[in-house]
């Protein structure tokens, strides 16, 4: 009976270890969601600055060329940073 407990207890344990290294793994190169009200466009720099909804942060965003951004309007729900409009909530992933 005890040798069962000691080898329960030995698996738990590098159960434990081995799920905790590998969220530690993902969080060092994980992205996360973003979602916020535009607040400024500049459209020289290809930059975004976005006021979190969660936390009410103002945000920097880079937009790639040729990137698509989430918005909340019904009938273009995807759209170029080039039709962006101060006001307009967007979702984009950030690194």
């Amino acid at each position: 009976m005890n040798k069962i407990q000691r080898i329960t207890l030995g698996l738990a344990l590098f159960a434990a270890i081995a799920g905790g290294g590998v969220s530690a793994s993902a969080k060092s190169s994980s992205k996360r969601a973003l979602t916020g009200v535009v607040r400024t466009i500049d459209l020289r720099t290809r930059t975004v600055e976005v006021r979190e909804q969660e936390t009410g942060r103002v945000v920097s965003v880079r937009v790639p060329e040729g990137s698509l951004l989430r918005t909340n309007m019904t009938n273009q729900p995807i759209v170029q940073i080039e039709r962006l409009l101060p006001g307009m909530t967007v979702s984009v992933t950030v690194q």
